[in-house]
């Protein structure tokens, strides 16, 4: 009984000390150039200073156009950076803070399948009536080949049609 109440006792103590958390970094991803840190540090550094100015000087020190083009428009998004109306950038603090991440996915734009206009026979011109005669009131039947129609026509309207002329001949089953 000593043996297994002590190795129980063992375990116990083991699992409820807490492991050494060195290793265990409490950010996503490794820094590697603080671009971020120098876009916000070269404008607060440089205030009054154009966007084409600022993006200039950060290129010359090594830093990808595209990449601070893109800090420096979220910076201004998320209000660490004020642009004024004549172009100039100032910090609106005076340390850097780290970008916010969007919490809110994109919309996705849902695009809706337009369906096919139908192809209009060409039609014969007719002379207009005068006046005194009357119009005919026969009404033109249109005639269409049924395989260009299907093959234009989208499934899910084809379905549409299939299932209304199901109920027209067949009448309404439940």
């Amino acid at each position: 009984m000593t043996d297994i109440k002590t190795a129980l006792s063992q375990a116990l103590n083991e699992w409820e000390e807490p492991k050494d958390l060195t290793g265990v970094k409490d950010y996503l991803f490794k820094t590697t150039n603080n671009v971020t840190r120098s876009t916000f540090n070269a404008v607060r550094d440089n205030p009054g200073c154009k966007r084409k100015a600022i993006l200039a000087r950060l290129e010359t020190q090594g830093f990808k156009l595209a990449s601070t083009t893109s800090i420096l428009s979220q910076m201004i998004k998320q209000r660490l950076i004020r642009e004024e109306d004549d172009g100039t950038l100032y910090a609106n603090f005076k340390e850097y803070v780290p970008l916010k991440g969007s919490n809110k996915p994109k919309a996705k734009v849902k695009t809706q399948a337009k369906p096919k206009a139908l192809p209009t026979p060409k039609q014969e011109v007719k002379p207009k009536y005068s006046p005194i005669e009357t119009a005919p009131h026969k009404q033109e039947r249109r005639v269409m080949d049924i395989e260009e129609w299907l093959s234009e026509v989208p499934l899910m309207q084809a379905r549409l049609v299939y299932l209304r002329l199901k109920v027209i001949f067949e009448g309404e089953t439940k």
